[in-house]
């Protein structure tokens, strides 16, 4: 077995959460693969529970979780039945080019993650290289200042915060080896069109603040606003906000603009319409800054703006993709 493997990692396509960001992160040796998520991850989601004692939105993308992604060969280890050959079947995954997802690690005891000596919390990540010289994996994941890259920690440290969640008993805790498939994914104006219609075909009369199940499509924008009223009325407090709202609408937005413009190229349309989507991703990066300075230092005059430009954007995406979506429509008709 080789000392030391290191896998590369590129961009992924969403990344709030590691989950998303493990499944496109791995596409080195198949970049065609980004197709899929043009065509199929696009439908934002969140819960209603919020606007009843809930502090979270929980917002999502549907299918964005890596375990949802169909082109990855993946092999899945149960922690707690590996026993002392967790380690070396991380390192026979890796040296066979296999990256390693992993869930069920408490944080507080991994060097350089996210919550370490901070605070335990049972996390996920993606091991993308190992050295027996000093004893190191390298982790992709969101690190102590949280920025998500690459970086060393020790073994030792990875391997007390696996065995801590194993001794509450917490049993789910595994490693799964990902590996693009060769398939060739190619894009589908016809999926996305249809995609689209589904993420438009939603509204607050669809969707009703009197039920509590899943909120989805561009309606999430609506529920993400309402999330910010509870902020600035202090029903929800400053302390429990959910500082990853604001990001995932920037990455969607990201992956929209992507997304419009590879179905004008493939239909050889002009790039009128995904030249006037670019600016609602400046808006919703902006949105995004001005959420995580609120999160820094609490200035309750930035809450009010950043409703009222969300809503503003959401009203702007709506219009752009009916307008793209009778478009295409039209076309692929013909």
């Amino acid at each position: 077995m080789n000392k030391a493997v290191e896998l590369p990692i590129v961009q992924p396509l969403y990344g709030t959460y590691q989950n998303h960001g493990a499944g496109s992160a791995v596409l080195k040796s198949n970049p065609s693969i980004r197709n899929w998520y043009l065509n199929q991850v696009m439908i934002l989601q969140c819960n209603r529970k919020f606007i009843n004692g809930f502090t979270t939105p929980n917002i999502d993308i549907q299918q964005a979780w890596w375990h949802n992604q169909p082109y990855l060969e993946q092999k899945r280890y149960e922690m707690q039945y590996l026993s002392g050959y967790v380690n070396p079947v991380i390192r026979e995954l890796l040296s066979d080019g296999y990256y390693v997802a992993f869930e069920g690690v408490d944080d507080f005891y991994v060097p350089g993650k996210s919550w370490y000596k901070e605070r335990h919390a049972c996390h996920d990540g993606l091991i993308c290289g190992y050295d027996q010289n000093d004893k190191t994996y390298s982790l992709f994941s969101y690190d102590s200042n949280w920025i998500y890259r690459v970086f060393k920690t020790p073994q030792k440290g990875w391997n007390a915060g696996r065995k801590a969640i194993l001794n509450e008993g917490t049993y789910g805790s595994f490693i799964c080896g990902l590996k693009p498939k060769d398939d060739e994914v190619l894009l589908e104006p016809e999926t996305i069109l249809m995609k689209l219609r589904e993420y438009l075909d939603s509204s607050l009369e669809k969707y009703p603040v009197t039920e509590d199940d899943m909120v989805e499509g561009i309606a999430v924008h609506e529920y993400i606003a309402m999330y910010v009223g509870k902020l600035i009325d202090g029903s929800i407090p400053y302390e429990r906000m959910d500082r990853r709202v604001f990001r995932l609408i920037w990455e969607h937005k990201v992956v929209m603009a992507e997304r419009l413009q590879k179905v004008e190229d493939a239909l050889e349309m002009d790039h009128s319409i995904s030249e006037r989507y670019l600016p609602l991703v400046e808006e919703a990066n902006t949105l995004r800054m001005l959420y995580a300075s609120y999160h820094m230092k609490r200035r309750d005059s930035l809450l009010p703006v950043i409703q009222k430009r969300l809503l503003r954007l959401k009203g702007t995406e709506e219009i752009l993709l009916t307008e793209f979506v009778k478009k295409v429509g039209g076309i692929l008709k013909k």
